[in-house]
């Protein structure tokens, strides 16, 4: 690093650039789960019934597919029920875990990337004040040598 202050506001800019577009990016990837389609979002699947009935959950919160093997036609809707709640609870279980791991790893490279920021700030503020002292003493230089001595 250098204690050249316009490298100094080079380097401060380009890390606050590059913060602000992972912080679109992240956004950007938020909403278009948000929106997108089935095959773009986090998926999970949750099982019951020794895997007979499925479910699977999409990001958002949302049930995609319901699968029930037709063996189980001849069980009381009750007992279906609970199976179908199962699977679905367990599918979005799951789900709940990918979203938590993906936020995790997001805000952990950001952090990585504001993690510099106080040393960039640091650097900056101090290649700024002798800046302004070399100002400052070129000045008083430049007015004792137009004076007559």
């Amino acid at each position: 690093m250098t204690n050249d202050p316009f490298s100094a506001a080079a380097s401060l800019d380009e890390l606050l650039t590059r913060t602000q577009q992972a912080l679109t990016a992240m956004r950007s990837r938020a909403s278009a789960h948000a929106d997108g389609e089935p095959g773009d979002l986090l998926r999970a699947e949750g099982a019951a019934a020794g895997g007979r009935v499925r479910a699977v959950a999409v990001q958002g919160g949302r049930l995609d597919s319901v699968t029930i093997d037709p063996e189980l036609a001849g069980e009381p809707f009750e007992v279906l029920c609970g199976h179908l709640v199962t699977a679905a609870n367990a599918a979005l279980s799951e789900l709940d875990a990918q979203v938590s791991a993906s936020a995790r790893a997001d805000a952990d490279a950001l952090a990585a990337r504001l993690g510099s920021m106080g040393d960039q700030a640091e650097l900056f503020g101090r290649a700024m004040h002798e800046a302004a002292a070399r100002i400052h003493r070129d000045r008083g230089t430049a007015s004792r040598a137009g004076r007559p001595a």
